[in-house]
């Protein structure tokens, strides 16, 4: 078919589709500044155009084609943490640039007030399809996501328990054996025995009990981020490392980032204790402008976070970024051998949350 017989012809959809991107950049649409996402918008917004073009002409289009190109954007804006809002604006103003387009077009070709009416509505049809595709996709990709951080945190607790719980109640039955070998023979010893079965079996509980205070812990119901961060220092840090913790503006948290941003917290900070031989740490969360900044600082001896991540020790990274990308947020960070190491996590959009 040649050129001027299509409804759009290539040049009017370059220029179209040319205008919706200088729309996306002009009102700071996150998309435009990504070129994945901005070629992936410009195949989708071209790809609308054929929807009305075959609706016009009463073919229906290929729907696989269409409807992979939707999923495949859900998913990728869901792996770059790229926010719905950003999405919905960009469908809102793939409609406006489109819909003049549409119709100047339809007018040209059929001047009946019907045929306006079934072209502006294939649009807006074609784009809300494609919406809902990506949706779903998106929210298949953050579901996998969660289940994902679920495995991690079941995992931990396992290992805290077999490397712990389990380990010191094995040394107290141990201690115990001895104990009845020595019992007759030598009493002093056995008593020892006693003794380091005892402090074992302390060991144990203490494990199983801060387990399970983690495991019913809700920043929320404990009275807020600061309060559940406070706590969790007083009762899980050594008093040999020197902690400071500085929570400004969290009564501005919606509940669901208030949970998760305080899991990530007690991650960070489990680690410094348990990895970092560190002196100081520095807890910083900073709630202003609907937005979260927080930082977990350490003068510990820092790792190679490329050889942890390669040797996959580094799970609970990955957990953590993972439960930070489901709220739309950011995590990096900053380790350096013999110096310490830095968390930085900011997450934006919290009034999207409400």
């Amino acid at each position: 078919m040649a050129d001027e017989d299509v409804m759009f012809p290539a040049a009017i959809r370059r220029e179209t589709v040319r205008s919706f991107h200088d729309h996306l950049q002009a009102a700071g649409n996150r998309l435009a500044d990504v070129p994945e996402a901005t070629a992936q918008l410009l195949r989708q917004a071209e790809s609308v155009l054929e929807d009305v073009e075959t609706a016009i002409a009463g073919t229906p289009p290929p729907a696989d084609e269409g409807e992979r190109l939707s999923a495949e954007i859900g998913a990728s804006r869901a792996s770059r943490g790229v926010h719905p809002i950003e999405s919905a604006h960009a469908a809102v103003t793939m409609y406006r640039v489109l819909l003049p387009v549409v119709l100047e077009r339809t007018r040209l070709r059929d001047r009946e007030e019907t045929a306006l009416l079934t072209a502006a509505g294939a649009l807006q049809e074609s784009i809300m399809h494609r919406v809902g595709i990506g949706a779903v996709s998106y929210a298949s990709f953050l579901l996998g996501k969660v289940n994902h951080s679920h495995r991690d945190e079941r995992r931990r607790i396992g290992r805290e328990l077999h490397d712990r719980a389990a380990h010191s109640v094995g040394v107290a039955l141990q201690d115990l054996e001895l104990y009845d070998v020595y019992a007759d023979t030598d009493p002093i010893r056995a008593r020892a025995r006693i003794g380091t079965a005892r402090t074992a079996l302390r060991e144990a509980l203490d494990s199983i009990r801060g387990l399970a205070r983690e495991l019913r812990e809700s920043a929320v119901e404990i009275g807020g981020l600061a309060k559940a961060l406070d706590d969790y220092v007083a009762t899980r840090v050594p008093s040999c490392i020197r902690t400071t913790v500085s929570v400004t503006g969290d009564e501005h948290l919606p509940d669901e980032v208030c949970e998760e941003l305080y899991i990530v917290l007690r991650e960070a900070i489990r680690n410094v204790v348990l990895h970092s031989g560190a002196r100081t740490l520095e807890v910083t969360v900073t709630v202003a402008d609907a937005a979260v900044h927080a930082t977990v600082r350490d003068d510990g001896r820092g790792f190679d976070l490329a050889a942890a991540l390669a040797a996959r020790s580094g799970v609970g990274l990955s957990s953590m970024r993972e439960r930070l990308e489901l709220l739309g947020g950011t995590f990096s960070i900053t380790a350096t051998p013999d110096v310490g190491t830095e968390i930085s996590i900011v997450v934006t959009h919290l009034g999207a949350h409400r």
